[in-house]
């Protein structure tokens, strides 16, 4: 007997009919798909077909954005390979569904402050598309290169994942940053010769496991400050007395040496915000005692502008400081064939503004409008087409007010300004020496991130540093959770604790 005529009705007959019409639309698709010979479309389609099967296995899902976001970078050596990060793009914002439906039936606990902002910023950023309305394609594409992260996060602060697989994915996490220098060696070795010929910034190729781009812009900052953000949990927890010296110092040295290896100038501002918000605290209550230690980290500062003046650019101090002024806050572009540079670009936007169109001031023009694509085959924003020429997307602080307006960035910088704050509240709440570490490395990885606001826009279109930020705010996000601070009543453990004022190598040796 078919299942047609054991149908008990005509709704069910309709039912019927509509899932072998979806069926067969859904064979159809992926036919063509197969034939289609794109890797882009073949990837997003086999994410649109295994995402929802993923659902149900979340940990799994959580998973293969980790290992194919952070280790498969080096695909983006080829042009057609590197837009597989659609199909980790893709299953990450699916985790936008369970966690949205977690945060509706949880009873127990509320969304930090930070995520809060997080959805809001998101949900302003549609409504403000919608209202500057330009295209389908470019809304898609700003979309896309703006939120593909957000999923993860979501899922990170909100799933209720085991503390064992947290765990595993902070040894993973350290197995990444420890993989930088293997990867960096076979860059300088391989691939630095092979852009000789063809570039005199050779060195941009070292970007570790994050991608190497022969013909340029490869995401060597974004390795960069992974690194600083792993060698930031080490000290953290090491100078709580969790990690001997030697097994330290050791994992420290390995994930630091790739940042000897290439030229990433901003690497010189990363010493001194991550040193200095380490030692703060410690050197506010016994300046004497850690004077010394501000000290080694000005001579590491000035060690590594030798290393990156002398040894990898192969010039002097006047004039790489001569040349950084005039492409940083001088008139000259910040890169061949730009008007643009990191100061220039925020007085454009200003300039573009008028009392006429008090919208765009305030609320954007729309998600993907300002960006200029150099691949012909990605879709470039309207604004990005009207001044091509000139990088008007060179930062993500320049990137949200055209796209979103003076409230879109204010949004976005209050994510991580709320963050920061909620890092401190946990790091004097809990008593655990593990997640005081924790805090405090995430209070420097925050500030590494506002750094990035108005150094390049990787921040809100570059996937990798989109994980690298999602995975920090979704592992406080749980830290918080774990420890009452989201619970809808309060608890008694949420009164702070005065830090000892033992001193941490005394804690180490007691």
């Amino acid at each position: 007997m078919s299942l047609m005529n054991t149908a008990g009705g005509p709704r069910s007959r309709v039912t019927y009919a509509l899932m072998m019409l979806g069926i067969g639309f859904m064979c159809f698709l992926f036919a063509l798909l197969s034939v289609s010979g794109s890797p882009i479309l073949i990837g997003l389609g086999v994410s649109m077909l295994a995402g929802p099967v993923l659902l149900f296995m979340p940990v799994t899902m959580v998973w293969i954005v980790l290992v194919v976001g952070f280790m498969f970078g080096i695909l983006s050596a080829s042009p057609q390979l590197a837009k597989i990060g659609w199909g980790v793009s893709v299953l990450s914002m699916l985790l936008m569904g369970p966690a949205l439906i977690n945060i509706m039936w949880s009873k127990k606990d509320r969304l930090p402050g930070f995520l809060v902002i997080a959805w809001i910023f998101m949900i302003f950023a549609v409504l403000e598309s919608f209202a500057q309305w330009y295209s389908v394609g470019e809304f898609v594409a700003g979309y896309k290169r703006c939120f593909q992260a957000f999923g993860l996060m979501m899922a990170l602060a909100t799933l209720h994942f085991t503390p064992a697989t947290f765990v595993r994915w902070r040894k993973f996490m350290l197995f990444v940053a420890l993989m930088q220098l293997p990867f960096a060696l076979f860059e300088m070795i391989v691939l630095v010769p092979m852009r000789h010929s063809s570039s005199s910034d050779a060195t941009d190729v070292i970007a570790g496991t994050f991608g190497a781009n022969l013909e340029g812009g490869s995401p060597n900052a974004v390795m960069v400050i992974f690194i600083f953000i792993a060698v930031a949990f080490l000290t953290a927890r090491w100078r709580e007395g969790l990690l001997k010296d030697s097994r330290y110092f050791l994992l420290a040295l390995f994930c630091a040496l790739p940042l000897v290896l290439g030229e990433t100038k901003v690497a010189v501002f990363m010493v001194p915000i991550v040193g200095g918000i380490l030692l703060w605290d410690d050197f506010l209550r016994a300046p004497l005692r850690y004077l010394p230690a501000l000290v080694m980290v000005a001579l590491l500062t000035v060690g590594l502008c030798y290393v990156y003046v002398v040894f990898i650019i192969h010039s002097n101090f006047t004039d790489v400081m001569a040349a950084t002024n005039r492409y940083n806050f001088g008139s000259q572009g910040y890169s061949a064939g730009q008007y643009l540079n990191r100061t220039t670009v925020l007085s454009f936007w200003l300039h573009g503004q008028s009392w006429s169109d008090p919208m765009s001031f305030l609320i954007g023009n729309g998600l993907g409008s300002s960006y200029t694509a150099v691949d012909p085959a990605a879709v470039s924003g309207h604004l990005g087409q009207k001044f091509f020429k000139f990088g008007i997307n060179l930062t993500a602080a320049s990137t949200l007010l055209w796209d979103t307006g003076i409230i879109g960035l204010g949004l976005f910088t209050s994510m991580f300004i709320a963050a920061w704050f909620a890092a401190r509240k946990l790091r004097r709440v809990v008593t655990d020496p593990a997640v005081r570490a924790d805090a405090l490395a995430i209070q420097a990885a925050i500030a590494l991130f506002a750094l990035y606001l108005n150094y390049s826009d990787s921040i809100v279109n570059l996937l990798s540093l989109e994980l690298i930020y999602a995975v920090v705010l979704g592992y406080l996000a749980y830290l918080m959770k774990v420890h009452g601070l989201l619970a809808k009543s309060p608890t008694a453990d949420q009164i702070p604790v005065p830090r000892p004022r033992i001193a941490p190598y005394q804690a180490r040796r007691t």
